[in-house]
C-alpha cells in the first residue's frame, strides 16, 4: 500500500510541477488554435511548469517554509488561479478562432478538462498528503548534556570523590511507542540505570543524572546504554581522566 501511495505521490506531484500550470497558462497566453502548433504548446507548457514551479518554490522558501505539503497546495492554487483567467480569455476569443478539441471552437470541453484536471488533482492530493504512512527512516535520538545543557563542558578530567551531573535526552522518532532501558555505567560498574520508560512517537524526555567518580584511574570509560522495545540499543561514552585528591 505504501509503495502505491508513494507512486500516486510522485506522478501527482511530477503532473503539477512539471505539466499542468504552463499547459493552461499556454490556454492562457494562446487562446486561438492558430496561435500554436500541438508539439510548440507541449514544449512551452512544460518550460513554463518549471518555471513557476520554481518561482513559487523560491517564494515559499523566503515566507511560509517550502516542503512538500505547501508546494503542493501552492501549485494548486496557482493552477487554479489559471483555470480561471485562461477561460476567461478564452471565452474573449471569436468562436472561429478558439482553441478546442477536434476543431469545435464553441466547445467548452478544453476549460472543462483542465478545470477537472486540477479538481482531481486537488482532492486527490489532499487525500495522499494527510493519509497516514509510516516514516522511511525510524530511530530514537539519544544524547547527553552537560549540566548547562551544552555539549562543551562534559567531566573528562576530574577528581577523585567528586559528582558531576549530566543530562540524558531520548526522543521517539519510531513509527509507534517506545519503551527504553538503560544505564550508565563506569569501567562496567553500574552507576544508574532505568527502564519501564514509555514514549510516544515524536516525544522528548531529559532525565538529569548525577555521576559520581570514586576510584582514580586514567582513560576510564564513562558509557551509557539505551535499549528500546525493538532490540535496538544506542552507546554513547566519554573517556574520562580520574585524579587522585590532593
Amino acid at each position: 500500500m505504501e509503495v502505491v501511495l508513494s507512486a500516486l505521490r510522485f506522478v501527482i506531484g511530477a503532473a503539477l510541477f512539471f505539466f499542468i500550470p504552463g499547459s493552461i497558462l499556454t490556454v492562457l497566453l494562446f487562446p486561438r488554435k492558430q496561435d500554436l502548433y500541438i508539439l510548440e504548446r507541449a514544449l512551452i507548457a512544460v518550460i513554463t511548469s518549471i518555471i513557476v514551479s520554481m518561482a513559487d518554490a523560491t517564494f515559499l522558501l523566503v515566507t511560509v517554509g517550502l516542503n512538500y505539503v505547501t508546494l503542493t497546495f501552492s501549485m494548486f492554487i496557482v493552477s487554479a488561479v489559471f483555470v480561471v483567467l485562461a477561460f476567461v480569455r478564452w471565452r474573449g476569443v471569436a468562436q472561429s478562432d478558439r482553441l478546442a478539441i477536434n476543431g469545435k471552437g464553441n466547445s467548452l470541453l478544453l476549460p472543462a478538462i483542465a478545470g477537472t484536471i486540477c479538481l482531481v488533482l486537488a482532492l486527490s492530493g489532499v487525500t495522499l498528503l494527510f493519509y497516514p504512512h509510516s516514516n522511511d527512516v525510524s530511530y530514537s535520538e539519544f544524547y547527553v548534556l552537560d549540566s548547562n545543557r551544552q555539549t562543551v563542558d562534559y567531566p573528562t578530567n576530574v577528581t577523585q570523590g567528586t559528582s558531576s551531573a549530566l543530562i540524558l535526552g531520548i526522543t521517539n522518532h519510531e513509527n509507534n511507542a517506545n519503551t527504553y532501558s538503560g544505564t550508565v555505567s563506569l569501567n562496567n560498574s553500574t552507576l544508574y540505570s532505568f527502564d519501564n520508560l514509555t514514549l510516544s512517537l515524536g516525544q522528548n524526555i531529559e532525565k538529569s543524572i548525577v555521576v559520581s567518580f570514586n576510584s582514580s584511574g586514567q582513560k576510564q570509560k564513562l558509557q551509557f546504554t539505551l535499549t528500546d522495545s525493538f532490540n535496538k540499543t544506542y552507546e554513547l561514552h566519554l573517556w574520562v581522566n580520574v585524579n587522585e585528591s590532593a
